[in-house]
């Protein structure tokens, strides 16, 4: 939730009464029009989320983050798993000694 808050800092949103708010009809179909792209994970879907929300904080639209980050703690709820990041592959360490001088 740390990263979040730190996204939301420029647009004075707080995410903490955010994720206490009860989601509505409205939240339901946009987590819905999200979900149509299940098929690529849900870790996929909740970078999407994230995506737009940095988007639209960018944009000053704090109504629309804040909705945003409603959606997002509702995919959170359903699916805990989303909210692990996986680790970062290393990158590649020019200096480091290749497997063919082992």
């Amino acid at each position: 939730m740390m990263q979040i808050a730190e996204m939301l800092a420029p647009s004075g949103l707080d995410p903490l009464p955010l994720a206490r708010v009860a989601p509505s009809k409205a939240h339901e179909r946009t987590l819905a029009s999200y979900l149509l792209n299940s098929h690529r994970g849900a870790a996929a879907v909740r970078d999407i989320l994230i995506a737009d929300i940095r988007g639209f904080v960018d944009l000053g639209q704090s109504r629309a983050a804040a909705d945003l980050l409603v959606v997002l703690s509702m995919l959170l709820a359903r699916w805990p798993e989303t909210r692990r990041r996986a680790p970062r592959p290393l990158a590649w360490d020019a200096t480091a000694p290749s497997p063919r001088d082992a």
